[in-house]
């Protein structure tokens, strides 16, 4: 079945298609049940690596809370665990394309159960680019916004590959998303990044659906990063979000990452992650209907 939009125009109705399949080049709305179809990280860092507990516990299809359709997936991080990760796998998203991406959260009021009472950060989407880890681990690429990346003033060379992402806050009234961008070289030919910070209000225990436009480029005038939440447009900008010699971003992933095993624990649920190409649209990926 077809779902379409009316749209009022100077008393002329327009009917709107809800969606274009041919321009959906991705959709994962785990309604399958089957966890051969996604892509999932979740690496070694896991409480255990047994298949029964990473399908019955760190990932889960559940039939509740459920956003659209039959399943959602549920990501429960243990203080054993690192990550909770699904989402779209290297290379996928191509230089100087542009596409539509859409997907849902639920957090609970009980996401975080911290170590000791210490709250800490808790990333639910990440996308970088594929060299990122290489560069910044053979010391050519620096982040300005890594907070171990100053020192005496300079810039050092750092471990891990920041990228651009969203986190959400321990008290769970706010989403922090941030975009990574590159900047150009230094004097000695590394890779510069800086980062710019967004703040998106937050709810607990509701669905809140969550709508990017982007195209990975290496040129300051062409790429861009467009995110709205529930309909709203939070995140404008033009930026360069690849350096010059890379072809396409790293996995484009939601779910829960915490850094290290050691942060607490995690809950949270996921839903209706849709992809369209430069000919798809915001009501094409769109899970809800604004």
């Amino acid at each position: 079945m077809r779902i379409f939009k009316f749209l009022l125009l100077s008393s002329i109705i327009v009917l709107l298609p809800r969606n274009s399949s041919a321009d959906i080049i991705f959709t994962n709305t785990f309604d399958e049940g089957r966890y051969d179809l996604i892509y999932r990280q979740y690496q070694n860092k896991q409480c255990s690596q047994n298949s029964d507990y990473l399908n019955n516990s760190l990932f889960k299809f559940v039939t509740f809370p459920v956003r659209s359709g039959r399943l959602a997936m549920q990501h429960h991080i243990k203080n054993c665990d690192e990550r909770s990760e699904v989402g779209i796998d290297h290379s996928f998203f191509e230089k100087d394309r542009e596409y539509w991406i859409g997907w849902s959260y639920f957090i609970p009021k009980d996401f975080i159960k911290p170590v000791m009472g210490e709250p800490d950060y808790t990333l639910i989407q990440q996308m970088g680019y594929k060299a990122a880890y290489l560069d910044q681990q053979n010391g050519v690429a620096l982040f300005e916004c890594n907070r171990k990346s100053i020192a005496d003033g300079k810039l050092k060379r750092t471990s891990g590959a920041p990228g651009s992402h969203m986190s959400i806050s321990p008290r769970g009234d706010t989403f922090n998303y941030t975009i990574t961008f590159y900047k150009g070289m230094d004097l000695e030919g590394r890779y510069i990044f800086g980062c710019k910070n967004f703040s998106i209000p937050a709810r607990l225990n509701e669905w809140e659906d969550f709508v990017m436009n982007v195209k990975p480029s290496s040129d300051s005038e062409q790429g861009f990063v467009k995110i709205w939440k529930n309909g709203k447009l939070y995140i404008n900008e033009r930026v360069p979000l690849l350096r010059p010699g890379v072809n396409s971003m790293a996995a484009w992933k939601i779910g829960a990452y915490v850094g290290d095993p050691g942060h607490g624990e995690r809950l949270l649920y996921t839903d209706e992650l849709r992809v369209g190409n430069a000919n798809s649209s915001f009501e094409a990926v769109s899970p809800g209907d604004y």
